[in-house]
C-alpha cells in the first residue's frame, strides 16, 4: 500500500474465479483420509525462476514463494477468513493512542538452522527493510504509513514494540508479508553494506536460515528447486503432528504456460503453484479431470479483480487542462460504457463475475454490493460526458474540451503506478 498525496480512483471490470492449485492425480481417485498422512512428496510449477532467497530484494513470484515456504512473519492474514492471526508473535495489545503495539513473541521458537529466535531477530528484520542501502526494496514502499516507517524497539528478548507514525486502520495487517529474517547469518552483510547482495540464487543451501516449513535443500538454477521439512518448524496440526506434513518439494521452473498445461494433463507435476489457469485450457483440463487424473480445486471468486486506474496525484493533475479528468462523472462515464458481461463471457469464458468496485464478492469480510451499479447503459454514459463538457466540437468523431483540445489520456496495460505506455482517446460513442 502507498501513501502520501499519491491519490488513486480505481474502476472495476470484472473479478476472475480463483481455481486454486492444480492437483494431477496419477492413481485412480480416493476418498479424502479422515486424518491427514505425514510424508511424501510433490512437484509444482512456477514460471518465475528462483534468482534470490533475500525477499527484500526479490520482488518476483518466485520471491513470493519462497519467503512463503521457507520464512514467517510475526502475524499472518488468514485469507479465507480475512482475520488477523498470531504467528511468530503469539499475542499483542494495542495502545489507547492507537499508534503502538506491542507484540509477544512466541516461545521456544528456533531457526531451520536450530538458533532460537528473539526480539533482536524482529528488531533487525525493521532495520534492513527500511535501510536507504538495500536496493530494490520491493516490501518497504508497501510498509509505510503517511510516508514514514514504522519505528521498532525490544525492550526484551520476547517482546518487540511497534510504533506507527500515525493512525492506520489496517495496524498489524501491514506487516503480514514481511518475514522476520535471522540476524546471526545476515548482520554481516547489513553491517558492510552488502545486504542487497546477501543470499543471491547461487547461495549454498547450508547458509539459509529460515522460521517457515521447509528449507531449502538443491537449487539448479532455471530449472527446479528441492525443499525439504523443515525439522524446527514450530507449527502443529490439532492432533499434535509437527508441519508440514510433506517430506520434500520440488518446484520446476516451466516459463512457457503451454508447456506447463501439457504437463501438468501428463501427470508429470502435481501442482501449478501460481494458482491460475486460463480460461482457453479449462476445457482440456475438464476431460483429464473427468477421467480421474486430474482434481480441479475451484477456489471462489477472486480477491484481486482486474481493474482500470486512474492516477490523480500531482503533477498530472495540476495542467488545467486536466480538469475533466478530475470530473467524477468521466469515471462514472467509463463504468457505464464498460460492458462487464461481455468480458465476463468473451474473455473469461463464463469464469467471472461482474463488479463495481475494488472489492470482489470473494471478500466475504469487507464485500458490500453496490445500491445502484451502472450496468452497460450507453445513454448515461453519453449524459456524463456531457457534463464534464467534452464534446465533439469538429465533427472528426473525437471529444474535445472547452478550448478544442482533444480529450486524450495515457493508459497502461501494467501497474497503476509503473508509468504510461500506450495512448487511448475518447470518442462519441454510437
Amino acid at each position: 500500500m502507498r501513501r502520501g498525496t499519491l491519490v488513486t480512483l480505481v474502476l472495476a471490470l470484472a473479478a476472475a474465479s480463483a481455481l486454486g492449485w492444480w492437483l494431477a492425480r496419477r492413481t485412480s481417485q480416493q476418498p479424502a483420509p479422515a486424518v491427514a498422512a505425514r510424508g511424501g512428496d510433490l512437484t509444482a510449477s512456477l514460471r518465475t525462476p528462483f534468482t534470490s532467497y533475500n525477499r527484500l530484494v526479490d520482488p518476483t513470484a518466485a520471491g513470493d514463494l519462497l519467503a512463503l515456504l521457507t520464512q514467517a512473519p510475526l502475524v499472518h492474514v488468514n485469507r479465507a477468513t480475512d482475520t488477523l492471526e498470531p504467528w511468530l508473535a503469539e499475542s499483542w495489545t494495542e495502545a489507547d493512542d492507537g499508534l503502538t503495539y506491542t507484540l509477544r513473541l512466541r516461545p521456544g521458537v528456533t531457526f531451520s538452522d536450530g538458533v532460537p529466535f528473539t526480539s533482536a531477530d524482529a528488531l533487525f528484520s525493521f532495520q534492513a527493510l527500511y535501510d536507504p542501502r538495500t536496493p530494490q526494496d520491493p516490501l518497504a514502499s508497501g510498509m509505510l504509513v503517511a510516508g514514514k516507517p514504522i519505528r521498532a524497539e525490544a525492550p526484551d528478548p520476547q517482546t518487540i514494540v511497534l510504533r506507527f507514525p500515525e493512525r492506520f486502520a489496517p495496524g498489524l495487517r501491514l506487516i503480514d508479508s514481511l518475514p522476520m529474517l535471522p540476524r546471526h547469518k545476515l548482520e554481516g552483510a547489513f553491517t558492510a553494506g552488502t545486504f542487497g547482495q546477501a543470499w543471491g540464487g547461487a547461495t549454498s543451501p547450508g547458509e539459509l536460515a529460515g522460521l517457515g516449513p521447509f528449507v531449502v535443500t538443491q537449487h539448479v538454477a532455471g530449472e527446479r528447486l528441492v525443499l525439504a521439512r523443515n525439522p524446527h518448524y514450530w507449527r502443529k496440526d490439532a492432533a499434535g503432528v509437527q508441519l508440514p506434513y510433506l517430506d520434500t518439494l520440488t518446484i520446476v521452473t516451466i516459463p512457457d504456460q503451454n508447456t506447463e498445461a501439457l504437463r501438468l494433463e501428463a501427470g508429470e507435476i502435481d501442482l501449478m503453484s501460481n494458482g491460475d489457469i486460463r480460461p482457453e485450457d479449462y476445457a482440456a483440463f475438464k476431460r483429464v479431470s473427468d477421467q480421474g487424473k486430474l482434481r480441479l480445486i475451484e477456489a471462489g471468486i477472486g480477491l484481486d479483480p482486474n481493474l482500470l486506474w486512474f492516477d490523480l496525484a500531482p503533477p498530472r493533475t495540476r495542467d488545467p487542462r486536466a480538469s475533466w479528468l478530475r470530473s467524477a462523472a468521466l469515471r462514472q462515464a467509463i463504468s457505464c460504457a464498460i460492458d462487464r458481461t461481455a468480458i465476463v463471457n468473451a474473455v473469461f469464458l463464463g469464469a467471472a463475475v461482474p463488479i463495481y468496485g475494488p472489492i470482489t464478492p470473494g471478500n466475504r469480510a469487507w464485500y458490500t454490493a453496490p445500491d445502484a451499479p451502472c450496468a452497460h447503459d450507453l445513454s448515461r454514459a453519453k449524459e456524463l460526458l456531457a457534463s464534464t463538457g467534452l464534446a465533439d466540437r469538429n465533427g472528426d468523431g473525437m471529444l474535445e474540451d472547452a478550448s478544442g483540445q482533444p480529450a486524450v489520456c495515457t493508459t497502461s496495460p501494467s501497474w497503476c503506478f509503473s508509468g504510461f505506455t500506450s495512448q487511448s482517446s475518447f470518442s462519441p460513442m454510437p
